[in-house]
């Protein structure tokens, strides 16, 4: 199957952003089954993306010559999204059915359809891939350059989550590129930029188009309350590529 991500990968003037994937096999259900691997981590996604991606090119059919290790590290996590998605899509077809807790009557449904293939892609050009995203701190007079999240970065963020004693300052230093003349910048380097400095870095990653991205918000209506909820598919927990999920026994009967 051969996909556009929302962003891709610029070298030059060429714009990578084709990518060639192929099927989940054995191979792939062993590091899925490998608690090493999954438990309290994400060690199974580098390891599906080196099987998975067969190549990488351009719209004009120029294929990337390097290691695709290479591609898969340089990629923003919304290109990895849209890759998982597919790879599952290719693997086991568009529908996924997925379990949801109202967050108001705490009803469980287990049988909640999305259609994969069905999800919104917003693409990033290659010149708006190109412009440095940038917003100056009113406060500290500083400007920041902002980037995505990249695959080690994501890593990083699950050692984060798990120490949490600077978990503000250490996820937002992920996502600067460069603070004044500071580059790479770590978390004590935002220890004191003031508040007011920090909301204009968070609203402007809101409002600004850092990245294309793949739509993984979830608008969904609870079967009992009625009352309208949203949930994120996750398609880095190892269980999105558990392939019960594309049938339920009322999808199983009707296929009979």
């Amino acid at each position: 199957m051969l996909i556009k991500v929302p962003n891709g990968l610029l070298e030059g003037p060429d714009h990578f952003n084709l990518i060639e994937i192929d099927e989940l096999r054995g191979k792939q259900q062993n590091y899925l089954a490998d608690k090493d691997l999954v438990v309290g981590n994400i060690g199974h996604i580098p390891k599906i993306l080196e099987d998975m991606v067969l190549s990488v090119q351009t719209e004009a059919g120029i294929k990337w010559r390097g290691e695709l290790v290479e591609v898969i590290q340089r990629l923003p996590s919304n290109d990895l999204e849209t890759i998982l998605i597919k790879i599952r899509e290719n693997t086991y077809g568009p529908r996924f059915y997925h379990e949801a807790v109202c967050p108001f009557c705490n009803e469980v449904t287990k049988d909640f359809r999305l259609d994969l293939d069905q999800l919104k892609i917003d693409f990033l050009t290659a010149n708006e891939l190109a412009t440095v995203k940038s917003v100056l701190l009113l406060k500290t007079n500083i400007e920041a350059e902002l980037k995505p999240i990249y695959l080690a970065d994501m890593f990083k963020i699950v050692d984060i989550t798990k120490k949490s004693n600077e978990l503000v300052t250490s996820i937002l230093a992920l996502s600067i590129k460069r603070l004044g003349d500071k580059s790479p910048v770590e978390p004590k380097d935002i220890d004191n930029i003031p508040a007011s400095d920090l909301r204009a870095i968070q609203q402007y990653m809101n409002d600004a188009k850092i990245e294309g991205t793949i739509d993984t918000n979830i608008e969904l209506e609870c079967s009992k309350c009625k009352k309208e909820f949203s949930i994120k598919l996750n398609c880095f927990d190892p269980s999105f590529f558990d392939p019960t999920k594309g049938y339920t026994s009322l999808n199983t009967s009707a296929m009979k």
